[in-house]
């Protein structure tokens, strides 16, 4: 099982969060992520425990208790690999996002009766509120 845990203190790092999983089981790895530029921790970071029991366990127990000064919030994290309903949606705190229609914007005017009057010059195929468009064609 995979775990988040997020709000660590900037001086933490894999090894003390490997001591601190260690006590509720077997750990096979641990990851503080840290800034490719700056060279500094983001503060969060992932473990992985093999039994989901003793994972489950350090999870309730964890969350939201103080680790370095730190009050460190930890949660079951899913692989970026599972995603349920398709290409077409984001998951995201168990709730189901779709994604913006893509095909709102037809670029070949030659296809859309909207520009077939020869006025597609002033459309601009931008977002929504950018640039100049012909306000008579909607």
């Amino acid at each position: 099982m995979n775990l988040f845990v997020a709000k660590l203190n900037p001086a933490t790092t894999s090894k003390d969060l490997q001591r601190l999983f260690a006590h509720y089981g077997l750990v096979t790895t641990v990851k503080v992520i840290m800034d490719h530029f700056t060279g500094r921790s983001k503060n969060y970071g992932f473990v992985e425990m093999p039994n989901i029991e003793e994972a489950n366990e350090a999870l309730k127990e964890l969350d939201s208790s103080v680790f370095q000064d730190s009050v460190i919030r930890v949660k079951n994290s899913q692989p970026n690999n599972i995603r349920p309903n398709g290409a077409g949606s984001q998951f995201h705190a168990n709730r189901t996002i779709t994604v913006w229609n893509q095909h709102e914007y037809i670029r070949d005017s030659s296809l859309n009766p909207k520009y077939l009057s020869g006025q597609s010059s002033t459309r601009n195929y931008g977002y929504r509120g950018s640039g100049l468009r012909n306000r008579d064609l909607y």
